[in-house]
């Protein structure tokens, strides 16, 4: 009984990190809007790794939809802006 809630377990945090992994188009979009705006390609990896492992695809993907007035107050922007600069810091 205990191995069957723990297999149980396990699949339902599998299916978790399915859900929330991101489709490669997003990292290929970020990436090029990154570089677009001047940022070394290693500072745009760097915070593409930070927002896979901290911001669940949800919430990025909601923050995408925003108008671009809006998406440039939204608090995600900021936290986005930051890992930036954390990868930036030497």
């Amino acid at each position: 009984m205990r191995s069957a809630i723990i297999a149980l377990a396990i699949a339902v945090g599998a299916c978790g990190r399915a859900d929330n992994a991101y489709p490669p188009a997003h990292e290929l979009n970020f990436t090029r809007a990154c570089e677009a705006q001047g940022a070394p390609a290693a500072l745009c990896a760097c915070a593409w790794g930070k927002i896979e492992a901290e911001i669940p695809r949800r919430d990025f993907e909601a923050l995408e939809r925003l108008p671009v007035a809006e998406r440039a107050a939204h608090p995600l922007q900021r936290q986005i802006a930051g890992y930036a600069l954390a990868c930036a810091a030497p």
